[in-house]
């Protein structure tokens, strides 16, 4: 899933949108991973407390495609922070990521943040052009390098909880006779990065 933004092309206008929630997905990852949390032994130096990451990649995490930086304030639970470029404005998010030990190199985390979790943009149409703040949940994989220890790809999903505001104005442009062919928006958005252990 994600990067965190769907886009839609039309002949008549170029819609992008971000996605709408799914809670039984959210709940499905959520489960899934916690199970798999059972099969902990290995200690990855990108897990231990004290260490920090710097990320570059696409998703909520990374502000949209972006940049993220993050410590660990205790083992396997880390504090983090993302600034990138959504398709209409800046992106954000802060939030932390809770990861699972392994006895391989993939790691299993979950993660909660809050911040920019939702865009419009309309060609033509740039009065149109906003993003949106709300809670997002979160589930994915780690894959710690081999090569340089405590570096990692980071790859997951985000269900974003869309806020009023976002669902009222998507419903608005559904109505806007200059807009065809609107469709809904994916309820999962994509995390695909690579971090560097500083």
């Amino acid at each position: 899933m994600f990067f965190n933004v769907l886009v839609k092309i039309f002949k008549k206008k170029r819609i992008f949108v971000i996605m709408k929630i799914n809670k039984s997905t959210v709940i499905f990852f959520a489960c899934l991973m916690l199970s798999l949390s059972a099969f902990s032994q290995k200690d990855h130096l990108s897990s231990q407390a004290g260490e920090a990451n710097f990320g570059i990649g696409f998703g909520l995490p990374y502000g949209g495609v972006g940049l993220h930086i993050g410590t660990n304030v205790a083992k396997g639970l880390n504090l983090f922070g993302g600034v990138g470029y959504q398709i209409a404005d800046i992106g954000y998010n802060l939030g932390i990521t809770k990861d699972f030990e392994s006895k391989n190199m993939a790691q299993f985390y979950l993660s909660g943040m809050i911040g920019t979790n939702a865009a419009i943009k309309i060609d033509g149409l740039p009065q149109s052009s906003k993003t949106y703040f709300g809670p997002s949940l979160g589930a994915g994989i780690k894959l710690n390098s081999h090569r340089k220890e405590g570096n990692f790809w980071d790859m997951g999903i985000i269900v974003p909880v869309r806020s009023s505001a976002y669902q009222n104005d998507l419903d608005g442009l559904k109505q806007d006779p200059r807009i065809t062919g609107l469709t809904e928006p994916w309820p999962v958005l994509l995390v695909f990065a690579y971090n560097f252990n500083l």
